[in-house]
């Protein structure tokens, strides 16, 4: 076999893509049986997952694949219904295939035995739900080739070639809509064919092909001794491609013919020239694409760090300049700056997933928990245009997967618990995400029976956690808890205790927090606020004490002159009026245990969290500056009223404040 490990990562990739997408559409399937775009879908990404493994080499995917295809090429054609057994089939074929990719992925041999799947596979295909060729030739509908006209010559040469037991064939095929390679798809055909036999006349021609001018179907006569299965098989392995018909024909035929031929049964047919121009007329140019390139997610990383670090010596040098009076610099720093901007600028955009990357494997798994427990639930979910950072985007999947089981297993009651408690039979999940300042919140919601401070409380005790002195709060927290669960038994989905710790982990060293809301039959929100980047944000400097600390920028409304008269004590706390309304005053120092400063320069920064506003007391402004977050490490995790840190013009490290933490936590901590 041809060595094709330089190819494996591509293979890979792709192959990961287009599971993803069977994944999706064959849900969408489900609740659209008779949306022929759909199945279009499905059929290409299969076709083309079929032809990827049988280029490799791989032969029990490939098989498996090919099995797979027969079946959506039934349904394609109507000849099988949509069903749930069919569709639960389909999914578990499709579990199979990614096992098989695991494995050829690690290296290993594939060692999955398919014999059971393909035979229920071959089964439904050949069921009775299937019908008949015969019954069905009525009903299929294949679309008519354009074919190239043949010479007086080509004639002569074919009847020649038939005398010495070639056969004549039309041979038509279309090339997948999407595909951004066209007439390169058609040359890999044409140079399979040329294998075993010859081309009398081809359209477009091979110079138009060559130019890259090909819409969607191209057509042949051919002459070869194989037969038509033999061809078919060689076709096979061509991947974009969405149809090949070839049919046997003569020279007799097709002189006796027009240019049309209509290959549903094999069979030459007439159209008028009129139709025939019309359809030439119809024809779409090539609509130019856009060209992309697979980079490894490393080099963006590296790519990432060395404008990080440009941006750490741009701004060394802005303050050596502005200190020393480098008037010659200015020019030149100013050209420096605005191309780190734009460096700094595609790099962010370059790492930047929409949500949607982790949302697309959540509602095949959703369908699978629900016919699993007998459950009847809604999946909705929003803001998955919200665009976080990459490394955000592949760490967050599997936080959100617990989250969810919990939600179905332990929130949504069975269909006749919520019906007793007068709900609708059907629950709701609803997941959602999007930006807040330079942060991005996801929400996870269920209308299920919440979580019970009691029953945490009793659960707790059993397991001797000390529960004396706590909040209704501070019991739901339990959750997060190494080894709490309420679950009474243990089953495949939860109860082990494990999950829920390692949720709050995974987020903590995103540099995130989650929070519990939840009301006892009413429902449970759980909120994750995760950094939309992790790496350069616009900031603003501050004084506090004798301490400098970095505000991010996008969530700072307004910046005032602060007068001590201006704060308003309402009940133990004080308060701000700000655009006619009063908001809650956050003396920045007392929350990080800081002495004040004595200073008439104060400034309050009016910050947006959510749809709330704060005012955060500083004791003075420094200036705006662009800087790069660096992480504290893991010995500092538990000060969780900081982001981050950054390095300084002059070398110097200042702590990057996290405002929502402030603002949220407002704890007065006593000083000397």
């Amino acid at each position: 076999m041809e060595d094709n490990s330089a190819y494996r990562e591509l293979f890979f990739e792709e192959t990961d893509d287009n599971l993803a997408i069977l994944n999706q559409e064959v849900l969408r399937l489900e609740e659209n049986p008779e949306d022929k775009q759909i199945i279009d879908i499905i059929f290409r990404a299969a076709h083309t997952l079929k032809g990827m493994a049988a280029t490799m080499g791989y032969e029990t995917m490939a098989k498996l694949t090919h099995t797979v295809e027969n079946v959506f090429e039934l349904v394609k054609s109507g000849q099988l219904k949509i069903e749930s057994d069919l569709i639960s089939l389909i999914f578990e074929s499709l579990d199979t295939l990614t096992e098989i990719v695991e494995n050829l992925r690690q290296e290993d041999e594939e060692k999955v035995n398919i014999s059971s799947l393909v035979s229920r596979l071959e089964k439904v295909a050949s069921s009775e739900h299937s019908l008949t060729e015969e019954n069905d030739s009525t009903a299929a509908t294949s679309a008519t080739f354009d074919f190239p006209e043949l010479e007086e010559a080509d004639g002569v040469a074919i009847e020649s070639a038939e005398n010495s037991g070639y056969k004549l064939y039309a041979i038509g095929v279309r090339i997948e809509e999407t595909s951004m390679m066209k007439a390169a798809r058609a040359f890999l055909l044409i140079s399979k064919l040329e294998q075993l036999g010859d081309f009398v006349q081809m359209k477009p021609t091979a110079e138009a092909l060559e130019r890259g001018e090909l819409d969607e179907a191209f057509t042949v006569y051919y002459l070869s001794k194989e037969n038509k299965e033999t061809l078919l098989e060689h076709t096979e392995d061509c991947s974009e491609i969405e149809e090949v018909s070839i049919t046997a024909t003569s020279y007799a035929e097709v002189a006796a013919s027009s240019q049309s031929v209509d290959l549903t049964d094999g069979s030459s047919a007439i159209e008028e020239q009129t139709a025939g121009n019309e359809k030439q007329t119809d024809k779409k140019k090539p609509v130019a694409t856009k060209q992309t390139i697979r980079v490894d997610l490393t080099r963006l990383d590296q790519f990432m760090n060395l404008v990080s670090e440009l941006v750490i010596h741009r701004t060394r040098l802005e303050d050596m300049s502005e200190k020393n009076n480098l008037s010659d610099l200015n020019e030149s720093l100013t050209q420096v700056g605005r191309i780190t901007t734009e460096l700094q600028d595609l790099v962010l955009q370059l790492r930047m997933q929409p949500f949607n990357v982790v949302v697309q494997r959540f509602p095949r798994m959703m369908r699978d928990l629900c016919n699993e427990l007998g459950k009847d639930i809604q999946f909705v979910t929003e803001g998955e245009d919200t665009e976080l950072d990459r490394t955000v985007i592949s760490e967050i999947g599997e936080p959100l997967i617990h989250l969810l089981r919990n939600a179905v297993d332990h929130g949504i009651e069975q269909p006749e618990e919520r019906m007793a408690k007068g709900k609708p039979a059907t629950g709701t999940i609803k997941l959602s995400a999007y930006p807040e300042g330079n942060r991005v919140i996801i929400s996870l919601t269920d209308d299920g029976k919440g979580l019970d401070p009691r029953a945490l409380e009793a659960s707790a005790q059993k397991k001797g956690i000390s529960t004396e002195g706590m909040t209704d709060d501070q019991l739901r927290n339990l959750i997060f808890h190494p080894g709490f669960s309420t679950a009474e038994t243990v089953t495949g989905i939860s109860g082990r205790g494990v999950g829920m710790d390692a949720v709050r982990e995974k987020i903590m060293s995103l540099n995130g927090k989650i929070e519990t809301l939840s009301e006892v039959d009413k429902g449970t929100t759980f909120r994750i606020t995760l950094p939309l980047t992790l790496s350069i944000i616009q900031s603003l400097l501050v004084k506090v004490g004798q301490e400098t600390f970095a505000i991010p920028q996008a969530v700072i409304d307004k910046v005032n002159y602060f007068e001590e008269k201006e704060g308003i004590s309402v009940h133990q706390k004080e308060v701000y009026q700000y655009k006619g309304e009063t908001i809650p005053l956050v003396r920045v120092n007392e929350v990080l245990a800081i002495p004040k400063k004595a200073s008439d320069n104060q400034h309050i920064i009016v910050v947006l969290i959510g749809d709330k506003y704060y005012g955060l007391i500083v004791d003075e402004l420094i200036h705006q500056k662009e800087i790069v977050i660096k992480k504290l490490g893991t010995e500092l995790n538990d000060l969780s009223l900081y982001l981050g840190a950054t390095i300084l013009g002059d070398g110097g490290i200042s702590l990057i404040l996290d405002v929502t933490s402030i603002c949220t936590t407002r704890k007065v901590v006593s000083y000397v």
